[in-house]
């Protein structure tokens, strides 16, 4: 089976991909990839690809990203064909994928965005993170304010 990964920002097709149990196996650019999953501990596992390594992957964020830390690496992956549900879209609210420091507000309350428009960037894990309206509307409050540390699922601001 072929399937397309975003990796920062980047769309890779791996090809034979495999997911069974605990193993996963792949093939890109020619070269085959296969970890067994040893053993998990919420986010965090432990892998084996003829070495054991750890790995922790984020909350997936609205647009299905994750972050992912593996051997003192980090990247954002997501499955390019399939989007997460948006969190809290019934309530208008834009929640946090992880926990960060809230590093700039781009738009105001009373401000108009469109869908897909960034509303504020929250810094996590060495990066910054988008935070974008679901829906066309107006910016109705936002709860934070720039250099405040906030937690994973917790609504950042209000679109109505």
């Amino acid at each position: 089976m072929e399937k397309i990964f975003t990796i920062n920002g980047q769309e890779v097709k791996v090809q034979d991909y495999k997911h069974t149990g605990d193993s996963v196996s792949f093939t890109l650019n020619g070269k085959n990839y296969y970890y067994m999953l040893i053993a998990r501990d919420g986010q965090e596992f432990i892998l084996d690809n003829g070495g054991r390594f750890k790995a922790a992957v984020g909350t997936p964020s609205r647009e299905g990203e994750s972050m992912v830390i593996a051997n003192g690496r980090e990247a954002i992956g997501a499955l390019a064909a399939k989007k997460m549900k948006k969190a809290g879209a019934q309530a208008g609210g834009l929640t946090s994928p992880m926990p960060g420091k809230i590093f700039k507000i781009l738009k105001e309350v009373g401000s108009e965005v469109k869908k897909g428009e960034a509303v504020l960037i929250l810094e996590a894990m060495k990066m910054e993170h988008s935070i974008r309206s679901d829906k066309d509307g107006k910016v109705n409050k936002i709860h934070y304010k720039v250099g405040e540390l906030v937690q994973g699922g917790v609504t950042l601001a209000e679109v109505e």
